[in-house]
């Protein structure tokens, strides 16, 4: 007596089944059709279908129905789905150029490395959560009160030993701002050469 387990693995999986060795009765061929990037070369029944992505990297999708619907549409390895971790050189960068340069010129840069295609909500979401602010500081922000100049005198005027409320009356600026000038808790900085 056969135990049902074993049969249903031997039996109605196995060669002896009806459609053993063939495909769905829904079958429909897309050997040798494009998808995105996706080339299909081969389907053999019950092993799903194999494709050859722009990247020369090989996939195998389980049925055609995410390839024919379009939910499938490259490997997965050469988009940035499937990869999402920056890289330290991305986020060296990204900290490198923020203060000094908008997120479009940032995700420019990005796009020179040629990992991902950046997008501004790309450099935006990245730099927050590497708690990075991207706002513009001193010279190069629209609205700053005290130019980079003047933060850089309080600055020298601290190393010389004056107190913040000097500086705040030579300097005829807020005791606030000297000592966040003078403390390095808000850093502006000189503008590059970035056009």
């Amino acid at each position: 007596m056969i135990s049902l387990n074993k049969w249903f693995h031997e039996v109605k999986r196995g060669e002896e089944h009806h459609q053993f060795g063939k495909h769905h009765k829904n079958y429909i061929d897309v050997v040798g059709q494009k998808f995105g990037k996706l080339l299909v070369v081969e389907w053999p029944p019950g092993k799903g279908v194999h494709c050859v992505c722009d990247c020369g990297r090989s996939h195998v999708e389980e049925n055609s129905v995410n390839l024919r619907n379009g939910r499938r549409k490259s490997c997965g390895k050469c988009t940035n789905r499937s990869s999402p971790n920056f890289s330290h050189e991305e986020d060296a960068l990204i900290k490198k150029l923020a203060g000094t340069c908008s997120p479009e010129q940032i995700a420019n840069e990005l796009n020179k490395i040629g990992r991902r295609v950046a997008t501004v909500p790309t450099v935006k979401n990245r730099a927050k959560r590497l708690s990075i602010s991207l706002r513009r500081n001193g010279d190069l922000y629209p609205h700053t009160k005290n130019k980079d100049h003047d933060v850089e005198l309080c600055r020298q005027l601290k190393d010389a030993g004056l107190t913040n409320k000097e500086i705040a009356e030579k300097m005829e600026m807020p005791l606030g701002s000297v000592s966040v000038y003078t403390s390095f808790i808000r850093r502006h900085q000189y503008s590059p050469n970035y056009k």
